[in-house]
């Protein structure tokens, strides 16, 4: 058994061949996103670690990368190239990060509803949709793109934190007329004002 491993690491580094890659059989490449990111307590300003996401046949996949020091600062809604096993696609591999944004901060809107509220941030081209019930307990938390069209914000590409399915998930949400801190939920009519 040594032997053949050993016969393994010599033909990966004899080839260029990553034994990470090697051991993930037949992989393909496609790209992903950064959906959230981790901040270096020790070095302000730096991330640590960033969670992303990426599909392959309708099917999300989300994952985590420990950053090193030549990594770039990441965002929210940073692209990332990845390699996936075909036959195992929730096994992968981050090949190459980017900067496309310098920052995570985005806007956050807020609306109440019955025993709780309802928080919704967009940030990047990312928005992260969560209702909680009172005591701030999690009800639904999902995350996806969204899309700016004239005044309004169209959501798809959901990836679900807490449950699998939710049916009343936003869609399509416009700007209030004549207040642009405020935005409107076209299906409920819910007003969710700007918090920041």
């Amino acid at each position: 058994m040594g032997v053949l491993f050993g016969s393994i690491l010599a033909y990966t580094g004899w080839t260029g061949v990553g034994t990470q890659t090697f051991l993930m059989g037949k992989t393909s490449e496609i790209s992903g996103k950064v959906i959230e990111v981790f901040p270096n307590k020790e070095v302000q300003n730096f991330s640590r670690k960033i969670k992303y996401v990426y599909s392959v046949d309708d099917n999300f996949y989300v994952d985590f990368k420990k950053l090193g020091t030549e990594d770039a600062k990441q965002e929210i809604g940073n692209d990332l190239k990845l390699i996936y096993s075909i036959k195992k696609p929730e096994r992968n591999r981050v090949q190459r990060l980017s900067s496309n944004y310098d920052n995570s901060v985005g806007k956050k809107y807020y609306s109440t509803k019955e025993n709780g509220y309802i928080e919704l941030r967009l940030i990047n081209g990312i928005f992260k949709y969560k209702e909680a019930a009172v005591g701030g307990k999690i009800i639904h938390d999902f995350v996806g793109e969204y899309k700016i069209i004239n005044d309004s914000i169209k959501f798809e590409n959901y990836i679900f934190e807490t449950d699998n399915e939710h049916k009343n998930r936003p869609e399509l949400f416009v700007l209030s007329p004549g207040n642009h801190r405020q935005l409107v939920d076209v299906s409920t009519k819910k007003i969710f004002k700007r918090f920041h």
